[in-house]
């Protein structure tokens, strides 16, 4: 009876440590499958740790051609996962381009540490116009987890605004897709911080980027060429855009963005030097405005050509914003500029579940100053309550002209204000 005993007892445990096996097999095979999900190897065979290469982050040596042989070795491991590893320190980096395609599938970059650029002074490469510049790689995963900052000592190049077509946009994603940037902190970028160019799917998310609010053209977020891109869950608080959507896009979801101070969020400009522009699929939505230029803004040269259409702002608040709603198909940084007949076609744009204040010196929450000759077509404004920040408060108005305006209340706009 006891061999009989122990004979049940030995098959339940093997049994048993079947079934753990099976679970976690299983475990393993539902994480792999996961959508975002990813593998974080923090030592082995494809785990390429920069100081391993000679990097030193002490702050002072120029750690460019280091990274650059981390990545050639990560890029042609050939292995499923490789991943680079930046550990804690501050790593001063030259001008330098990572490029694909990579042998591996997917190439993780792990900052932990501090990224910093030389500054003006000690700029070696004049004619580069990107800092750190991704080309041509698929599956690339970036992510900062929180603790990695990306500086661009740019103070030492903001003392003249004239200065801006020498400066280098910080950080360059080129033709780069279903690419993952997440958890990094930005700062103060020689010119914008992050540009997007040429992608085809992009997750960016939990991102703080920050410069002072009177530093030229460092912009958050820079879109352009690019579809089925995905911005959330992050701080900007710039000198300029907090994000621009320019020409080619489309298929742009943005969400949960805190903005300010900056310029808002802008789809433009579009149509400069008569370019033929087109922007189209645009979604924000859950984001709020926090004592900046604009909010949603849409802006065109005038002699463009082109559309913007199919656009969304839903779920927008706004506080103290000066022009918290505003289309402008005469957009002009210049003291002047020619009037010409041809513009960017601006339609189907609607606005819901706007609110907030303004302290618009007018009065005006919305204005749309559009193309007599294009003129802004199917605008709906549902939801809207924008009240003044100051002179006692009350209703904000809107400014419209030659706009096709309507909404769930009513309301119409032809060529005269009209009060929301």
């Amino acid at each position: 009876m006891d061999a009989f005993f122990s004979s049940v007892q030995e098959c339940a445990s093997h049994v048993t440590m079947f079934f753990v096996a099976l679970i976690l097999i299983s475990a393993t095979a539902v994480a792999a499958r996961w959508p975002g999900s990813v593998e974080y190897p923090s030592s082995g065979q494809n785990s390429f740790d920069i100081t391993k290469f000679g990097a030193v982050g002490d702050g002072r040596k120029d750690n460019a051609k280091e990274f650059k042989s981390a990545w050639t070795a990560a890029c042609g491991a050939g292995s499923k996962n490789a991943t680079i590893v930046v550990p804690s320190g501050t790593f001063l980096v030259s001008s330098i381009e990572f490029e694909g395609p990579c042998k591996s599938s997917r190439v993780m970059f792990m900052i932990s540490g501090k990224i910093v650029a030389p500054p003006k002074e000690a700029w070696k490469e004049k004619s580069r116009d990107v800092w750190l510049r991704f080309h041509e790689i698929n599956g690339l995963v970036v992510s900062g987890n929180g603790k990695g900052t990306i500086d661009g000592q740019g103070e030492t190049w903001w003392k003249k605004a004239s200065d801006d077509n020498s400066r280098p946009t910080a950080l360059q994603f080129s033709h780069c897709n279903n690419l993952q940037l997440r958890g990094l902190n930005h700062a103060n970028s020689q010119k914008n911080h992050i540009s997007i160019n040429g992608c085809r799917g992009a997750d960016i998310s939990g991102l703080s980027i920050t410069a002072p609010e009177d530093s030229p053209n460092t912009d958050g977020i820079d879109i352009s060429s690019s579809t089925n891109i995905y911005v959330r869950s992050s701080v900007i608080a710039t000198g300029d855009d907090c994000i621009a959507i320019n020409s080619g896009s489309s298929a742009i979801n943005i969400t949960g963005i805190k903005c300010g101070p900056g310029h808002g969020i802008s789809i433009g400009s579009l149509g400069k030097n008569g370019h033929t522009d087109q922007v189209q699929g645009i979604t924000v939505a859950h984001c709020s405005f926090r004592r900046s230029e604009n909010g949603a803004r849409i802006k065109t040269w005038q002699g463009g050509s082109g559309f913007a259409k199919n656009i969304v702002f839903s779920d927008i608040e706004f506080d103290r914003v000066e022009n918290p709603v505003l289309i402008d198909q005469f957009y002009c940084p210049h003291k002047t500029c020619p009037v010409k007949p041809s513009a960017v076609k601006i339609s189907d744009v609607r606005y819901t579940g706007l609110r907030g204040t303004t302290n618009n010196k007018e009065g005006n929450a919305i204005n749309f100053n559009c193309s007599k000759t294009v003129p802004c077509t199917g605008i709906v404004l549902e939801n809207i309550k924008i009240q003044l920040a100051s002179n006692g408060g009350g209703l904000a108005k809107a400014s419209c002209n030659n706009a096709q305006v309507s909404g769930s209340n009513g309301l119409t706009c032809r060529e005269k204000d009209f009060v929301i």
